[in-house]
């Protein structure tokens, strides 16, 4: 349970050069991700991003130094959150739910990471499953991926990151998410001002 992403992926291998495109471009936005108070990690949270022409993978990074003032329990956004807060300054909770809190804008508390966003170039034999896809009449064949991010800071580098993923895959890859059209304005800018394309982003519903 959580605030989490989703993507289903047709082709098990990708060729280099739209994998490669894939990964110059959100290279590009790093910088400003970092502008942000965006700190990328490996998987685990730590160390660095792998950004290579084989593997892009991901996470925000576990040591953030934010301040754990409050606790958040399962955190999810409002209808209308957006943005990334100053956790110094800034208290972003709004009503209860049932699992914790829901917050106007993405926040941590003292641990920026959460799940890896994991994207392959080409998927091996003993870790492709390429299960059916539900919304799809002849589904079978599209590789499920997923990415919680609890609405931390770093969701807004995996929402840019699965809008680059769109716009170089087209139709080989359907982007769901828990998330409304609201909370991925902020993706769709960011490209935008960056890459000049994603403001006609759309989720496949």
């Amino acid at each position: 349970m959580g605030y989490t992403h989703y993507w289903y992926r047709r082709d098990r291998e990708i060729p280099r050069n739209i994998f490669n495109a894939i990964l110059s471009d959100f290279i590009k936005l790093v910088p400003a991700l970092e502008d942000f108070g965006i700190l990328l990690a490996d998987g685990h949270g730590k160390g660095v991003p792998t950004l290579d022409s084989d593997l892009i993978s991901f996470n925000g990074k576990r040591r953030c130094g934010h301040p754990a003032s409050y606790e958040l329990g399962i955190a999810w956004p409002t209808t209308n959150a957006g943005g990334i807060a100053n956790p110094w300054r800034e208290d972003v909770r709004s009503k209860p739910w049932f699992g914790g809190l829901t917050i106007e804008k993405r926040i941590c508390a003292g641990d920026c990471s959460h799940e890896t966003c994991y994207f392959p170039r080409a998927y091996q034999d003993d870790e492709a499953s390429f299960d059916s896809h539900p919304g799809k009449r002849e589904g079978t064949g599209w590789q499920f991926e997923c990415c919680k991010t609890a609405y931390k800071p770093y969701d807004l580098a995996v929402t840019a990151f699965l809008v680059i993923a769109k716009h170089h895959l087209k139709e080989s890859i359907h982007v769901v998410s828990d998330g409304v059209t609201q909370h991925w304005a902020d993706a769709r800018i960011i490209c935008t001002q960056h890459l000049s394309y994603g403001i006609d982003f759309e989720l496949d519903r």
